[in-house]
């Protein structure tokens, strides 16, 4: 997630002439009607830190003759002292003022104090907007002309160019001129201390569904003998969506294991990383029983479109599931648009954008009706669940709890219906 503001941070020497004694600016900017309303989700400063000027070291760094590595505390005893500390530092975490128990960030430093012009806001976004299409141009040229490195020039692609590309694009398109200096300052605020509320929320659910992938792609390895397999033929026959198998055999069972498969090392690699950046902001927002119950369905509608719309005879992952948590969320930014940081919902924009590019370039060996079908499948959801949407509600109704078990139920069968079908195999 990029930062809310829309100008660069400030000269580290200037902090110091803003801050006056015993002033914090943002404190009457703080959104108190929000879960992450409230300073306390900045960093709070160690005792022996506190009363005095200070930093925190992002760097390795000597002042009088003692060494400090990053994340130590860095204490004078003056505002003189402290503004030649700022003025000799490369990168510093945070600025600590002796009226003031909590770590001030970089992105806090100062607040604007005018408003932004457009046409010097695009002349700082140009050089990156034309650099992020070069490098795209040059990727899928490459891919191009040496057809036997077209995916990873086409993977190379989506990450160094494609994603920088549409987000410089975004930005360039976006009309920060008609933001106040008030309205600037608060969606400043507004963003550090929601990014700061995400990342402290727990995530264990999550990494034990990841962890949960990796053993299954590990059983797939293991049945076709192969650490780093590049083709799991006999694995995906076993339990992936086999379309034959569904159709002539009944097998419907395949349209929810294969969500918990993978065809490669790099496809269950970028999956987990989805699922996982997705699924935190899910889980925040809403709760974990309504993310497990968005997977399971919009898996199971990615398959029944890879089944009747998609063209090969075989589709495995996740990404169904992965898109339809991304659709998802597209509903519950929009129904919360007014509270939460613009960033998000214009990250959210930028992913469905990229994946759909990537989707047309790739076309010959990526699902689009799993990816669309898994996609409109949680927006479908995310409709019927609006009204009933809380905003970082600590307890979830409970049918949405119901709901939610029975889905990790049905996804901890399915696991187990894999396991079963990769030992007939191995056997």
């Amino acid at each position: 997630m990029s930062s809310d503001s829309d100008s660069s941070p400030p000269a580290q020497p200037r902090v110091l002439d803003f801050w006056r004694e015993g002033d914090v600016w943002f404190r009457e900017l703080i959104p108190r009607d929000r879960p992450w309303g409230d300073d306390s989700f900045l960093e709070e400063v160690p005792e022996s830190a506190r009363g005095h000027y200070g930093v925190k070291a992002g760097e390795y760094v000597k002042v009088d003759g003692q060494s400090y590595e990053p994340g130590q505390y860095v204490i004078v005893d003056s505002r003189e002292e402290l503004r030649s500390l700022v003025a000799g530092m490369g990168q510093i975490e945070g600025v600590v003022f002796p009226w003031y128990d909590r770590l001030v960030p970089p992105s806090l430093w100062l607040p604007h104090l005018r408003t932004i012009e457009l046409r010097e806001y695009r002349a700082g976004i140009a050089p990156d907007l034309r650099k992020s299409f070069f490098i795209t141009a040059g990727l899928l040229g490459a891919g191009f002309f040496f057809p036997a490195f077209r995916f990873l020039a086409l993977l190379a692609a989506v990450i160094y160019g494609l994603f920088p590309l549409v987000q410089n694009s975004m930005a360039w398109l976006r009309r920060v001129d008609r933001f106040s200096i008030r309205e600037l300052n608060e969606r400043m605020v507004n963003g550090e201390l929601f990014r700061r509320w995400i990342l402290g929320r727990s995530t264990w659910e999550l990494k034990l569904a990841l962890g949960l992938l990796i053993l299954v792609y590990v059983g797939q390895a293991v049945v076709d003998r192969h650490l780093l397999p590049v083709s799991l033929t006999p694995s995906i026959e076993a339990a992936a969506l086999v379309k034959a198998a569904v159709l002539e055999k009944g097998e419907w069972w395949r349209t929810i294991t294969t969500g918990l498969m993978h065809g490669n090392i790099i496809h269950i690699f970028f999956n987990g990383m989805a699922l996982y950046s997705l699924g935190r902001v899910v889980v925040a927002l809403v709760n974990w029983w309504l993310l497990a119950f968005v997977f399971l369905f919009t898996v199971v509608t990615g398959s029944l479109a890879s089944l009747y719309l998609g063209s090969g005879p075989v589709s495995v992952g996740a990404s169904g599931g992965i898109l339809g948590v991304l659709g998802f969320l597209l509903v519950v930014t929009h129904k919360f648009r007014g509270m939460l940081p613009n960033y998000l919902q214009a990250s959210l924009i930028q992913s469905t954008i990229v994946v759909s590019i990537f989707g047309f370039l790739g076309a010959t060996f990526i699902d689009n009706a799993a990816h669309a079908g898994g996609f409109l499948g949680g927006i479908v959801i995310g409709g019927l669940w609006y009204r009933w949407l809380r905003l970082g509600a600590e307890r979830a109704r409970i049918g949405t709890r119901v709901i939610g078990a029975a889905s990790l139920f049905l996804l901890l069968a399915a696991a187990v219906k894999v396991a079963i079908e990769l030992y007939g195999t191995a056997g």
